[in-house]
């Protein structure tokens, strides 16, 4: 009797756990992405239905989003090797990071970041960030990418080469000192020489130390780079919101929804309609 007691039990706990806890949310914390190491001014992680303040080790996962408020940055450093500057007014979501792999899908659902890439090595391997308009991949070292809420996409190289695509697999390919930039139902521009202004700017709007940290960040509501004060600093953060909803598909992409991979950038071949600048 009492065997058969605690076999009972233990199925009894198994399935109060599998309610409680999600399989999502359960696959996800084994996934480790990497751990934020910088932020400014100060940081709060959401996951579930809790909200605790981090220190600059706080661990991040799949599925997990970074979401800056005005003036606040973080900067976090991925299993590989790579380091993610998110700027103020952001909102990212680290999809997936495979170290092991070395791919590493990122949906910046609007904002700034800028994505500091380890030699892509494997195969298969990718570094690409999509937003509701288009796809942004690092082939070589180093990328900003910027989404604002009327639907413009731009993209700067700063360093070795980039690709940039729409949702429909139109590319272009950049080299360090170049942008292009996308939006909805358009093929990304040929690149352009960015100007010495446009490099620093991607620069400083994502720095957590400095005098980059001190003022500047993209606007939601405007789409423009704008100089603030630091005396209004005490009344941001960044929150780090765990997600468990299914991706959407491209077919009705949204400014705050989890994006599909509509299109795969990598370091390894040619895309289908890639244009070389």
């Amino acid at each position: 009797m009492n065997v058969r007691h605690r076999v009972v039990s233990a199925v009894a706990l198994a399935t109060c756990l599998a309610l409680v806890i999600p399989p999502d949310v359960a696959a996800q914390a084994a996934q480790s992405a990497g751990k934020i190491t910088a932020v400014v001014p100060v940081v709060n992680v959401v996951r579930g239905p809790q909200q605790v303040p981090a220190s600059t080790s706080q661990k991040v996962f799949w599925g997990d989003v970074i979401n800056t408020g005005h003036l606040a940055r973080a900067r976090v450093a991925l299993d590989d090797g790579s380091i993610l500057n998110v700027g103020s007014d952001t909102n990212l979501a680290v999809t997936k990071h495979d170290a092991a792999q070395q791919q590493t899908d990122l949906d910046l659902n609007y904002g700034r970041v800028r994505a500091k890439a380890a030699k892509l090595a494997k195969p298969d391997s990718h570094f690409q960030i999509r937003t509701p308009v288009g796809v942004a991949g690092v082939v070589g070292t180093e990328l900003a990418v910027v989404f604002d809420n009327n639907g413009l996409m731009q993209v700067t190289c700063i360093e070795g080469a980039c690709k940039v695509c729409d949702l429909q697999g139109h590319c272009v390919l950049m080299k360090g000192g170049q942008q292009s930039s996308v939006r909805s139902n358009e093929q990304p521009s040929q690149p352009v020489q960015a100007t010495p202004m446009n490099m620093t700017e991607a620069v400083n709007t994502t720095a957590t130390t400095g005098a980059g940290a001190a003022g500047g960040g993209v606007g939601v509501a405007t789409g423009v780079a704008v100089g603030v004060g630091a005396a209004v600093a005490t009344t941001v953060a960044v929150v780090v919101v765990r997600v468990v909803t299914k991706t959407q598909t491209c077919s009705t992409p949204t400014s705050t929804g989890v994006h599909a991979n509509c299109t795969k950038i990598d370091g390894v071949g040619k895309m289908n309609g890639q244009r070389l600048p």
